[in-house]
């Protein structure tokens, strides 16, 4: 943020078991500056929706912000993008957005992106705006049953379109066990995906789960020349 504190994206669940979306503040040593407060945008708040935001950032201008729109019938989970110009106008008083998109929806077939979508990240390379997009295949008789799967989405035009080299990244969560070596990621990638750059790598930071079922915190090193 301008003043030098950190915003910090919240997803929490409720007595009903759904979940809502909240922020709070931190400075750089993570002390609370602002507790956590429910966003006031009527369609991510309220005990009888299901949703969580995903990321932020700030780019030619604008926040742009990600939501996750849970459902217990998982085809039916989307991932959606508010663009405003004040967020802290637009997450207290629903004021000042400038749209609201559907960047993807889950669907009832088979292969990338077809299926349960659930996770995303900006990724802001060589002033270029991109999104990692994860999604989970439906269960099938196929091998790519249930895989965690990652691809790539870049902003031009001010439309998001996909990357024909999609998935770029590739876990299979149904082969349990496959390699023996990494016994603790033994199952599956658990999400919520963390890039940042640094001395000329891209770092991606996400979970990855056992069939404890535990997760543990994994990172990816890419080169980036």
């Amino acid at each position: 943020m301008e003043d030098g504190y950190f915003l910090v994206l919240l997803g929490v669940e409720q007595p009903n078991g759904n979940y809502t979306s909240a922020y709070m503040i931190i400075d750089k040593d993570l002390k609370i500056i602002k507790n956590p407060q429910e966003i006031k945008i009527p369609e991510w708040h309220g005990i009888n929706q299901n949703s969580y935001p995903l990321a932020i950032t700030q780019y030619d201008g604008k926040y742009r912000v990600l939501f996750h729109r849970r459902s217990k019938n998982l085809i039916e989970s989307e991932i959606h993008e508010i663009t405003t110009n004040n967020i802290m106008e637009a997450f207290n008083e629903n004021k000042g957005i400038y749209s609201t998109t559907v960047i993807h929806k889950a669907k009832n077939e088979t292969g990338y992106l077809h299926g349960k979508a659930d996770d995303a990240s900006y990724v802001n390379f060589n002033s270029k705006l991109y999104i990692i997009l994860g999604s989970e295949e439906l269960p099938s008789e196929y091998l790519t049953s249930l895989n965690r799967q990652y691809g790539l989405l870049k902003l031009e035009d001010k439309k998001w379109k996909h990357d024909k080299r999609s998935p770029l990244i590739v876990n299979p969560i149904s082969i349990h066990n496959k390699y023996t070596e990494y016994d603790w990621a033994s199952d599956h990638l658990g999400g919520f995906i963390s890039p940042f750059f640094n001395n000329g790598y891209l770092y991606l930071f996400l979970t990855f789960g056992t069939d404890n079922p535990d997760y543990f915190l994994s990172g990816i090193k890419i080169k980036t020349d």
